[in-house]
């Protein structure tokens, strides 16, 4: 076993008596988890050079040298898809998987396992005066240890993603609110950063979970057609605050690249202000006929089920092109009903509705108080545009420092 900064100080000695100074190591991080070190990194005659990891005799403590068997061997650096330990991990923040946190890097453990291999990152008060002393500090607090194979890290460059480089990719392990609240812990750059690791629809829902203050700054480091990917696939209404908080610009230019579906659906919903019911509801909801029987019924949502954000309650009208409010039913209901029996003979034809100009506090209240999922939002003539959700009622409810306002219950 041995720290990095005590391997840095290191000499670099061939059979042959020749030497150089170990500058850094690399790994190829994404293939182990435990990866083992791939080059040396050495200075000499004032240029930086390569060795093969397999040139390796030994690893001499006492003595504090690396021995190899040929310095001649040693090329000079071409191409650089590796990691470097030293210059891209050390002082690099990093995510804690199993305990949910966030650091900075002071060392990294190694041990010779088949090859050296990282096994920890360091990030104690130890690790950092052992840096201090280059290496000659041995003592090792074990409590502020963390295991690489639950490590995740991040340079705080979100163009290093596209580049190539190495990650460990175990952060898309992690549920979406998980992942949005450590992103919220870390700085702007790093967020953008963990974003672009994730597949595009996790992507989403983690920004979904964010912060509003923390979309934005992560979604203007993004290149424009990332980040206009990532706000096609949130709920609309999401979608709609951020874009509604973007330079005038940007937001015209960003809903323009829009699918056509969701562009409607995100230009129908900035027409309302924020305080209204409106500015709060959702356009994407499930309204099916109250003539379809339950057999017809449950075909038809098959097909909502795989991009509409909100199913949870069905609102039942006299066709999907008009959609005058008739009654609700709810996902469960639906799916337990008679296959025989129309959808009209089982909703509830009481469903309180909202007005979308109404103000968004008084709508909130009395759909908490109602204990419902959700309440449909209808125009003058009774079409059904929209529906405020619990999850909307909460947010307009609590302060914008409060946790609980970017609770995601059920959409």
């Amino acid at each position: 076993m041995v720290m990095l900064t005590e391997l840095l100080g290191y000499q670099v000695r061939d059979r042959q008596g020749r030497h150089a100074r170990l500058a850094d190591l690399c790994v190829a991080l994404l293939e182990y988890d435990y990866p083992p070190v791939t080059y040396l990194l050495i200075s000499q005659d004032n240029e930086q050079k390569h060795i093969d990891w397999s040139e390796v005799a030994a690893i001499d403590g006492r003595r504090r040298r690396i021995e190899v068997t040929d310095l001649a061997r040693a090329e000079t650096i071409s191409e650089e898809k590796d990691v470097r330990l030293a210059r891209d991990i050390l002082d690099a923040l990093v995510i804690d998987l199993l305990g949910r946190r966030t650091t900075r890097v002071a060392d990294l453990l190694l041990r010779d396992e088949d090859g050296l291999r990282i096994k920890g990152a360091d990030a104690g008060l130890v690790a950092m005066l052992r840096r201090l002393t280059r290496g000659r500090l041995r003592r090792l607090d074990r409590d502020a240890l963390f295991d690489w194979k639950y490590v995740e890290f991040l340079r705080g460059d979100p163009a290093a993603v596209d580049s190539g480089a190495g990650y460990r990719l175990r952060i898309n392990r992690l549920p979406a609110g998980e992942i949005a609240r450590l992103a919220d812990l870390i700085p702007y750059l790093h967020a953008a950063e963990l974003i672009k690791l994730l597949p595009d629809e996790k992507a989403a829902d983690v920004l979904e979970s964010m912060s509003i203050e923390r979309q934005l700054q992560v979604i203007e480091e993004l290149p424009e057609d990332d980040a206009v990917k990532l706000i096609s696939l949130m709920s609309p209404d999401l979608a709609t605050d951020l874009v509604g908080r973007l330079e005038l610009k940007t937001m015209k230019r960003y809903v323009s690249l829009m699918p056509k579906r969701i562009r409607e659906r995100v230009i129908e919903l900035l027409r309302y202000p924020e305080d209204t019911v409106g500015g709060a509801m959702i356009n994407d909801m499930v309204c099916l006929p109250g003539r379809l029987t339950g057999r017809e019924a449950t075909n038809a949502i098959g097909e909502y089920l795989k991009d509409t954000d909100f199913t949870t309650l069905i609102f039942v009208v006299d066709d999907e092109k008009d959609r005058f409010l008739r009654g609700v039913i709810t996902l469960k209901q639906l799916l337990t009903m008679n296959p025989d029996d129309e959808l009209k003979d089982m909703m509830d034809p009481f469903a309180d509705a909202l007005d979308p100009l109404q103000p968004v506090t008084d709508a909130a209240y009395r759909i908490v108080e109602s204990s419902v999922d959700a309440m449909p939002v209808i125009d003058k003539d009774g079409r059904v545009i929209g529906a405020m959700t619990v999850d909307a009622a909460i947010t307009s409810l609590f302060a914008s420092t409060s946790e609980l306002q970017t609770l995601r219950i059920f959409s």
